[in-house]
């Protein structure tokens, strides 16, 4: 049993949506410098099509106003159940 106890094992693992050069860079540095990369589905990129995207240019005020009326429906939202 001791002998078993003399080794340095450890394993590393780091999980990634994407896999771009600053995650390969860190996986190098930290973990062995050949680790392996597992990839479920296709490497390119490809937008979600579920996912809706809303880009508002407000000023200051109206930021305020947008975030706090955006935080209430969230909040109701929540309540019904919806999300």
């Amino acid at each position: 049993m001791s002998s078993t106890l003399n080794f340095k094992a450890h394993q590393m693992v780091m999980f990634s949506a994407t896999w771009p050069a600053v995650v390969h860079r860190l996986a190098q540095e930290y973990m062995d410098p050949n680790p392996v990369k597992v990839v479920i589905g296709s490497e390119d990129l490809a937008a979600n099509h579920d996912v809706m995207q809303i880009v508002e240019v407000l000023d200051d005020r109206a930021r305020y106003e947008q975030l706090t009326a955006f935080k209430i429906s969230l909040h109701w939202l929540n309540r019904m159940g919806s999300i």
